[in-house]
């Protein structure tokens, strides 16, 4: 081995110890997020069940409580009759007596006061109704012994250990002036990944992973049964945080939340690019023409591309014509009418036919007006071939363009009349 072998070699080593750090770092950090996690996760089991603990037992001895309080009015309610009988029977046996006693004495002296005795003497024989056993409260307690079963069957399961939160973010994609975020179900048991009723997906503007004060404000942008959602609008070149979670059919909490998920945007939002023939609002989003002979309306750049989609929202409309479409970047000259428009441009016009490098197609597409809605989707179908698939109200039309599939394109639009006003996103 010579010098500038030997050379080579200790570079090759430094390179491999440098990666060999990395991933000794990298360990760290798995290591810190298991710790962290079962940290967190065991406060919030001593959190959860010190709570349940206490609302448990408060829900036990109020309902103890409660049925000793019915038992006890039951007692006094069915004392109360018997109480009542009984201070009349004792009447009764009171005045009795001194009937009896008073007859004594008459007996053994002369008959004086015969008549007022002869009149309680009539008494006799009067008996005050006692009710009978089988009508007196009984009073007991019962409960369903299967119920102490199925509370017990609750409390055996209740709470999980998820080893892995069940979703996770697992794509996080750049589009112009917005990220296209995908989620995977990673449950261990598969059969529960049919049992998802529903997705719910959460942003916050910054970065999660350097400050965790973050967290409290993350807020809802998805909820649904899709694993993926398209967030528009976003500043470019500003980190936003995802992250996601599901629920389980027949229950009512959320899963726990995935690792978040940091990423940024590169490309800005579709826009028009300045001319003087139109107006512009919203961030050059909105344009409406001046006259009714400008020039084609080109956007700021070619912004569009393979796994791009743009949509056409026209806010006012005429019954002149307009188009909306497509043009390569790569172009000697640019069409400045649709009627110079030949190879390496995609147009649509106002009653829905649509032009490809210059030939109309035979499929027509609905008319656009007012509040329509036009979207153009763009994939990959091999090196040398790109799709075309274009929305319009309810129906779809698809075209493959024989393109390289790294093309990039200007999307366009041109207006007969001043009446038009349009928005792309």
């Amino acid at each position: 081995m010579n010098q500038v072998e030997v050379h080579e070699t200790v570079q090759a080593a430094n390179i491999y110890l440098t990666r060999l750090k990395w991933l000794n770092s990298e360990l760290d950090y798995a290591v810190k997020q298991i710790l962290n996690t079962f940290e967190e996760t065991e406060s919030n089991i001593r959190s959860t069940f010190s709570k349940f603990k206490d609302a448990f037992i408060d829900s036990l001895n109020k309902r103890e409580k409660c049925l000793l309080d019915k038992a006890k009015k039951t007692k006094i309610e069915a004392l109360a009759p018997i109480r009542e009988c009984r201070i009349m029977i004792l009447d009764k046996i009171e005045s009795t007596v001194k009937l009896i006693n008073t007859g004594s004495v008459l007996i053994s002296s002369e008959l004086r006061n015969v008549e007022i005795f002869s009149k309680h003497a009539s008494l006799i024989g009067t008996l005050p109704e006692v009710p009978e056993l089988k009508e007196v409260p009984y009073i007991s307690f019962c409960y369903e012994p299967s119920l102490e079963v199925e509370i017990m069957d609750k409390l055996d399961n209740l709470g999980d250990i998820y080893k892995y939160p069940p979703v996770q973010v697992a794509d996080l994609i750049e589009k112009p002036g917005g990220i296209l975020v995908e989620w995977k179900v990673v449950v261990d048991n598969e059969e529960k990944v049919t049992d998802i009723e529903e997705f719910r997906l959460q942003v916050v503007m910054g970065d999660i992973q350097k400050d965790k004060h973050l967290v409290n404000n993350f807020k809802d942008i998805y909820k649904g049964l899709d694993n993926q959602y398209l967030l528009k609008d976003l500043k470019v070149n500003e980190p936003y945080s995802f992250r996601v979670c599901c629920k389980f059919e027949g229950t009512t909490e959320w899963s726990p939340w995935s690792l978040p998920q940091v990423t940024i945007t590169t490309l800005k939002h579709f826009s028009w690019k300045f001319n003087g023939d139109y107006e512009h609002s919203n961030e050059y989003k909105i344009v409406r023409p001046k006259t009714g002979s400008a020039d084609m309306l080109y956007s700021d750049g070619a912004q569009f591309g393979v796994g791009h989609s743009i949509d056409f929202i026209f806010l006012e409309s005429d019954s002149n014509d307009a188009v909306v479409g497509l043009i390569c970047e790569h172009l000697e000259e640019l069409p400045k009418h649709p009627k110079q428009a030949k190879d390496g441009t995609f147009l649509m016009t106002r009653h829905g036919k649509i032009w490809v490098d210059g030939v109309e197609k035979s499929t027509v597409l609905p008319e656009f007006h007012r509040g329509s809605k036009v979207t153009f989707m763009c994939s990959k179908v091999n090196d040398n071939k790109i799709r075309i698939d274009i929305d319009s109200k309810d129906k779809r039309v698809t075209y493959d363009w024989l393109l390289p599939c790294d093309t990039k394109m200007y999307f366009v639009a041109h207006f007969s009349s001043s009446k038009w006003k349009i928005m792309v996103e």
